[in-house]
């Protein structure tokens, strides 16, 4: 735990994130390490504003997604992340 909060507090004096999202297998975890880590952070800053921590909403998935999206790119396909979004309609939104 100590040493994941020192990095995460390296990170918030370097980037000054409002959020600190921690994803992969660590993110299934959930309040059993998120409460301490929570706690570790807090005692460690010291002028940094303390930014919300939250699990990655993909969770322990994203890594398997990007994945998938890596070889799809790699055999040509297009993947949605990169599609140019278009709208149906060529008048503008009010």
């Amino acid at each position: 735990m100590d040493a994941l909060a020192d990095g995460l507090v390296t990170a918030l004096t370097l980037l000054d994130p409002r959020t600190l999202i921690i994803g992969g297998g660590l993110a299934e975890a959930g309040e059993t390490l998120f409460a301490p880590l929570r706690e570790a952070v807090r005692r460690r800053v010291t002028f940094q504003k303390l930014p919300a921590i939250v699990p990655a909403a993909l969770g322990d998935t994203a890594g398997c997604l990007g994945a998938g999206l890596l070889a799809w790119d790699l055999l040509g396909g297009t993947s949605a992340a990169a599609a140019p979004h278009s709208s149906s309609s060529t008048t503008p939104r009010r």
